[in-house]
């Protein structure tokens, strides 16, 4: 049994990993058998973030890049939703055939906006996707989020407050929903490692504009198959009344709510996250 079930299968994943770089984008991929899966990370983080979740697929074939201008790849000449979506069309295109695409946080906009721009795809999977328009949002949270990022573009001080490790813990605090000590401090570790591997302060700011500039619901009409959504019934930045509305839009999906998490599902719950996936590739 598992005491530490994210740290243990972020362990294990890391046993079952081997990095092969495809052009400037920097790729890591889990053994496994015929089965591909490939993930999308989400914002700020890099492949690490859903390390967990793939150790957990312990019989499918993972890849997971880092995005363009974070963790080991290269930045792109500007970053948008439309410049990662063509990443990551040319990306699938190199190195598919693939059985399930998922994405999580800003990963679910990359991969809806894919889709709508052409890339095939057999099965979808969401965790956490992000169904409220940031730009228009009137939240608390995104207000100082916008005050923090325009800070950030200060060139005396913005860059240290982009990477200060206080500001990265008081937002890990605030998204861990889990009682679990073990579970907290593993999270509270993989945010102060990875949260602030981007390329340059213009890769950490252009993204936020990207995550900010869109929706799930502005792709609904593209998104026509299997879609598998999870969602953490105490998300805060992705808040599931809507997470609900999106399954009711989306013709061909099904909803899988995880109590008791918010935004960081993959980190609180890989295990369940891992078996919802594996049931979704064996439907028909």
């Amino acid at each position: 049994m598992l005491t530490n079930p994210p740290a243990e299968l972020f362990a294990f994943a890391e046993t079952r990993s081997t990095r092969a770089d495809v052009s400037d984008t920097a790729v890591w991929t889990l053994s496994g058998n015929e089965q591909r899966v490939l993930f999308i990370h989400g914002f700020r983080g890099d492949h690490h973030g859903l390390q967990a979740v793939a150790g957990a697929l312990v019989d499918l074939r993972v890849v997971s890049p880092d995005l363009p201008g974070f963790g080991k790849s290269a930045e792109l000449e500007h970053h948008s939703l439309s410049s990662y979506s063509d990443w990551l069309i040319d990306f699938h295109n190199s190195t598919g055939p693939y059985d399930l695409v998922v994405g999580h946080s800003f990963g679910t906009l990359i991969v809806a906006n894919a889709i709508s721009n052409g890339l095939s795809t057999n099965k979808v999977c969401l965790i956490n996707p992000i169904t409220t328009r940031g730009s228009t949002s009137k939240s608390l949270g995104n207000r100082f989020a916008e005050i923090y990022y325009r800070i950030g573009k200060n060139k005396i001080f913005g860059s240290w407050l982009m990477s200060s490790g206080l500001v990265t813990r008081a937002m890990s605090i605030g998204l861990t929903k889990t009682k679990n000590r073990g579970t907290r401090r593993f999270i509270h570790d993989q945010h102060g490692r990875y949260f602030s591997t981007y390329a340059s302060t213009r890769v950490a700011i252009e993204g936020f504009q990207a995550a900010n500039a869109g929706s799930v619901f502005d792709y609904a009409e593209k998104l026509t198959g299997p879609i598998l959504l999870i969602a953490g019934a105490k998300d805060a930045v992705a808040p599931i009344a809507e997470q609900r509305r999106l399954n009711e839009v989306l013709a061909n999906s099904n909803l899988l709510v995880l109590e008791k998490v918010g935004h960081l599902s993959h980190y609180e719950k890989p295990v369940d996250i891992a078996i919802a996936i594996t049931k979704f590739l064996e439907t028909e």
